[in-house]
């Protein structure tokens, strides 16, 4: 007797387009599961797009730069869902639709997760699905942001995880969002399939591109490991307080280290200081700067403690590693 073979799971994905929503993080969004549909070979993501215009005259959505896009129908002919996301962009501030805003509180009910799409994240505060997690988005629409939605962290991360809610800042970032995503539902492996059928390095530097991979591979361990470390990198000049770095992708000090306990067996302190006591090592080596310039741009005040401290990780002073280098 033969063992009937489970079938594959099909994901039921919907698009909500808000008028003048961005095209560049649609796409992305949509490519990127139509590649994992093409790559696993069969339909992991069945999805479907629909009209959040407050007022449908039409079964199409304008973009924010008018170019027209086909929906099958409006945001109420949508019943069960296992993944939305919320398009938007122009005007997504001033958004107000009852309707629609409850739709997305019963379906996060339901165990539905909910993506933004660059401005989607005023949607979901508007919803009331923000409380008491983190956002992202683009830059310029921070401070409109902070003013609506106080009690909302604002993430600089460029996307964020927070109880089956993702946000991006819009744009390429989607596309770091949705390897997430498929990461979570395939696993990191598959995500970084996906993410090479897409060349990020001809938009992307190399670099840029390996930062993006190791951030993905981090949040694939732990979001708000992965969120602190890009943010720490950000910031090796001007160092951040663990409370304040805690603070800003919406976890507590104690949830962030355990994360780092867990996954990189230190402490955020210890992780940051070795960070910029490796940054300074690579100064060192690489430029002709002043020993007390290289600690200042390292985030140290103080070149005696930089001294003491680059001694106890590399048993040699800076001083001297940099007079080797020349012999």
């Amino acid at each position: 007797m033969h063992k009937r073979q489970a079938q594959p799971l099909v994901r039921r994905v919907g698009f909500i387009l808000l008028p003048g929503f961005a095209l560049t993080s649609f796409s992305l969004a949509v490519e990127a599961l139509s590649v994992s549909n093409l790559l696993l070979g069969y339909t992991a993501y069945d999805y479907q797009v629909y009209s959040g215009d407050i007022y449908p005259n039409s079964n199409e959505v304008l973009t924010s730069n008018h170019i027209p896009i086909r929906v099958s129908g409006g945001f109420e002919t949508l019943d069960e869902c296992n993944l939305l996301f919320i398009c938007a962009y122009k005007k997504a501030a001033n958004y107000d639709n009852p309707k629609f805003l409850a739709k997305l509180r019963t379906l996060k009910k339901t165990g539905c997760r909910l993506a933004s799409l660059s401005s989607g994240s005023f949607i979901l505060a508007k919803a009331g699905l923000l409380r008491s997690g983190t956002c992202t988005l683009f830059s310029e629409q921070m401070s409109a942001f902070k003013e609506l939605y106080p009690s909302v962290i604002v993430s600089e991360s460029i996307f964020t995880v927070h109880e089956g809610v993702f946000t991006c800042q819009g744009g390429t970032t989607a596309l770091d969002m949705l390897l997430y995503i498929i990461g979570q539902d395939h696993g990191a492996d598959f995500a970084l399939s996906v993410s090479r059928q897409f060349s990020q390095d001809r938009i992307r530097s190399h670099d840029e591109v390996q930062a993006a991979r190791r951030y993905l591979e981090l949040k694939m361990k732990s979001p708000c490991l992965g969120s602190a470390i890009e943010i720490m990198e950000a910031n090796i000049e001007s160092p951040l307080t663990i409370e304040t770095l805690a603070h800003k992708i919406g976890a507590t000090v104690r949830t962030l280290e355990h994360a780092f306990r867990t996954h990189e067996n230190t402490t955020p302190i210890n992780y940051y200081l070795q960070m910029r006591l490796r940054y300074a090592k690579t100064m060192i080596e690489e430029t002709s700067l002043a020993i007390a310039n290289i600690a200042q741009a390292a985030g140290f005040a103080s070149q005696s403690y930089f001294t003491k401290r680059f001694r106890e990780t590399y048993g040699v002073s800076p001083t001297r590693l940099r007079g080797d280098k020349k012999l």
